[in-house]
This record gives structure tokens, sequence and C-alpha cells, in this order.
């Protein structure tokens, strides 16, 4: 699976959205992410995250690299994913959720203490 994440920073912080429940991973953090449909370019899925689940548009993007790692529910790994980071700027501060049940501002450091997927920790940890 190919996906795309935004990292968005903001005082020493990054912003980080709550998984939907009656989706996979229901109650994880990720940062804003989005796997490609058909022949969409990755910047078209990346604006469509950010447009669509924060109602926001961007601002600057600047291609950061890619982690490829698995997603495991319990023992089985269930989907490779190649996650294609981003450094995003947003044109505004301000914005609403609709697709994922809440957003935080969290330091890197504090990562450990919250249920985030995989995929999204090692971008972080070896992108920033």
């Amino acid at each position: 699976m190919l996906a795309v994440c935004g990292i968005v920073k903001k005082n020493g912080r990054v912003l980080m959205c709550k998984r939907p429940a009656g989706g996979p991973f229901p109650g994880y953090w990720e940062l804003p992410t989005e796997s490609l449909e058909g022949d969409e370019t990755l910047e078209d899925a990346l604006e469509r995250v950010f447009f669509e689940r924060l109602t926001v548009n961007l601002w600057q993007v600047q291609p950061l690299g890619a982690v490829d790692c698995g997603l495991f529910k319990g023992d089985v790994n269930d989907d490779n994913v190649r996650l294609l980071g981003y450094e995003v700027e947003l044109e505004k501060n301000f914005f609403h959720i609709y697709g994922y049940d809440d957003f935080r501002w969290v330091k890197v450091s504090n990562l450990k203490k919250m249920r985030v997927l995989e995929p999204c920790v090692t971008m972080l940890t070896k992108k920033l």
C-alpha cells in the first residue's frame, strides 16, 4: 500500500490526528495520512487528506522521504506500507476536523505516551 502523510510543525510540536471509530485502527493517533486512490498523484492525495478531513488548504509542501514498514493487528502483519512524508505549511492555523475523532499538537518526545501507528512514529523519529 502506498500512502502519504503531512508533517505540520507549530511551536516545537507536530499535528497528530486520532483515527475514528468504525475504521481500521480506531483510537490510534497518526499524522494526517491518506492512501492513494487509483492513478491519483502523491500531491493530490496529500491535498485531499488536509482538505477533506481537516478543511484546510496547503500553502507549501516539501518532500521529506519514505518509510517502509508493516501495519500490525495483533501478531499478524496485514499490510506492507510505503509512507511518503511531506513537510507541510497550512494556509491558515484554524481548521475543523471531519475525518478524525480528535487532534493534538504533540512534542515528538511525547509520542511514546500515545497509541501512535508505527509508520508515523518511524517517519517522525527518522525525519525530524
